[in-house]
């Protein structure tokens, strides 16, 4: 790409007004906004493609030529700054850093980072999302990769989402970073938005969004809260549209924009990250003064290299446990305080199909195949909204899949657990209510696999049975009075319609036949 400047001759207000030109993205837009026929484009555009050696048919051409006169153009105008401005590229640097957390140590991620640089500095993408579930590590290896490439760019922003900040008045802030924008904003958003881009091409900007999940619906991963829409708008154009900055963004979830425009071959990117190998995730465990122990690759799988997750877990394990990552695992839990806040939060953002099958995944306690998890819903799901729904769960890193294709999805070890105490909690609420209009899980799931003989007898208990008994035993302490719970919930089923019936005759026969039976109290079982 350097040698082509030399080579055709091109100064910067030729490849301005090409860019400007071809902007449209069609012969006769391109006409329109020269005053020329829409012959004489297709001529003169067959001469800049051969000039720039661009094959191929159709308007991908066109594509081509847009991206690469975008990078030629970037390159003029850094040289011809460097030429009239040698020494002064830092002191022209304006960075807003208001919004970054401290960032005490760093594990890891020397591919992560190589990667994202790579999109940034060298493939000049214009949007970069960062995605990944609650506590993976998104905003430290941000606050890491900017310390690195910041003398690349002339304006670093970072902002959070956090607030929700209406459309308008995030763009009225970021306008307000730029140097003569103290005033003469536009008033509407599309304006706004296109006063952005034209900052964005004339000065190389990182745009840093942080939290980008709380402009998001609750639902199908990507899809916006109502009234913030425009971001979406934002997020397409600044893709789409030719400037020598990128927006870099990180989220819980992937918007919908950014899967788009990747399909698209647009210069956008999004990476997954995914928890920390264990010699780095050791080096949090050493952090926390926890002395050497023959489990602590154990604890470090069982929580998926989740940095904030072990951070948390290792203070516990020094507090309570003497610092034996052994005993702590002995103690058979492993979701504990802001652990299980995080994942409230992640969790309460799921569409009631999604956590549906998180439901039918920690009621299994292994591995479900795409067909028999559809088995497990009382009321029919389509195949392509059950797919949707466990791609958006992919999306945000709640599933995952066997050992091999054949195994079908389940849960991490962490999110098991959580799930499973969240089921257990809401069912065993569903009979203390005795209300059948307050009856979901009941209804919706099975708890127990039923074998073809269908008798109550030949009923084989599914794990998160034992759970149940025991939470009941907690909650009432007498048998004879979670008995009674369970018999007027059947007696609430007379004259009912299968559809509001469902799974609930099945789940509390069961239930009552373990309580009516001489078992050992469930108390004395062992806890799973």
């Amino acid at each position: 790409m350097k040698a082509i400047a030399p080579d055709r001759g091109i100064s910067d207000s030729e490849l301005e007004a090409l860019l400007l030109a071809i902007e449209g993205h069609s012969t006769s837009d391109i006409a329109k906004q020269l005053g020329i026929r829409e012959e004489a484009v297709r001529k003169r555009l067959g001469e800049v493609y051969k000039k720039f050696h661009i094959t191929g048919f159709g308007p991908g051409k066109l594509a081509k030529l847009q991206q690469l006169l975008v990078s030629l153009y970037q390159e003029h105008q850094m040289r011809s700054r460097e030429q009239r401005e040698p020494g002064e590229k830092n002191a022209r640097s304006y960075q807003d850093w208001e919004e970054v957390p401290t960032v005490s140590a760093f594990y890891g991620r020397t591919q992560e980072l190589a990667a994202l640089e790579q999109w940034i500095v060298k493939d000049r993408c214009r949007l970069v999302a960062l995605l990944g579930i609650g506590g993976i590590g998104k905003t430290t290896l941000t606050a890491k990769l900017v310390k690195q490439i910041q003398g690349e760019f002339q304006f670093i922003i970072w902002r959070s989402l956090r607030r929700t900040p209406p459309i308008n008045e995030f763009l009225d802030d970021l306008l307000l970073c730029f140097p003569h924008q103290k005033t003469d904003i536009p008033s509407n958003t599309d304006s706004k938005i296109s006063r952005a881009i034209e900052q964005l091409r004339s000065s190389r900007c990182l745009l840093i969004l942080d939290d980008v999940e709380a402009i998001l619906n609750k639902g199908i991963a990507g899809h916006y809260r109502e009234g913030y829409e425009s971001y979406g708008e934002l997020i397409r154009r600044l893709g789409e549209k030719p400037h020598q900055s990128c927006i870099l963004i990180l989220s819980l979830e992937k918007p919908k924009e950014v899967a788009l425009l990747e399909r698209e071959n647009l210069p956008a990117r999004s990476l997954q990250l995914s928890g920390l190998k264990a010699p780095e995730a050791r080096e949090i465990l050493k952090s926390k003064g926890l002395p050497e122990d023959s489990e602590w690759d154990t604890l470090i799988k069982l929580y998926r290299g989740n940095p904030l997750a072990l951070k948390i877990i290792a203070t516990t394990i020094q507090e309570f446990f003497a610092g034996s990552v052994t005993e702590f695992l002995q103690y058979n839990t492993l979701v504990i305080g802001d652990i299980s806040d995080f994942l409230e939060q992640q969790f309460d953002r799921l569409s009631e199909l999604e956590k549906d099958i998180m439901y039918c995944l920690a009621i299994a306690q292994e591995p479900i195949s795409l067909p028999k998890l559809r088995e497990q819903f009382f009321l029919p799901v389509s195949p392509s909204g059950l797919l949707e729904a466990l791609e958006s769960l992919r999306q945000r890193s709640l599933i995952e899949k066997g050992q091999d294709s054949a195994t079908g999805f389940t849960l991490q070890p962490v999110i098991m657990e959580f799930v499973t105490n969240r089921l257990v909690e809401q069912v065993c609420e569903e009979i203390a209510t005795q209300k059948l209009d307050k009856i979901q899980l009941l209804r919706n799931q099975i708890l127990f696999e039923i074998p073809a003989q269908n008798t109550l007898k030949n009923l084989e208990t599914r794990p998160i049975v034992t759970r149940i008994k025991n939470r009941l035993f907690t909650m009432f302490r007498n048998e004879k009075l979670i008995e009674a719970k369970l018999s007027e919930i059947q007696s609430l089923l007379q004259d009912k319609s299968p559809l509001e019936i469902g799974y609930v005759d099945n789940n509390v026969r069961y239930l009552l036949e373990q309580f009516k039976s001489k078992l050992t109290s469930p108390l004395k079982e062992e806890q799973l």
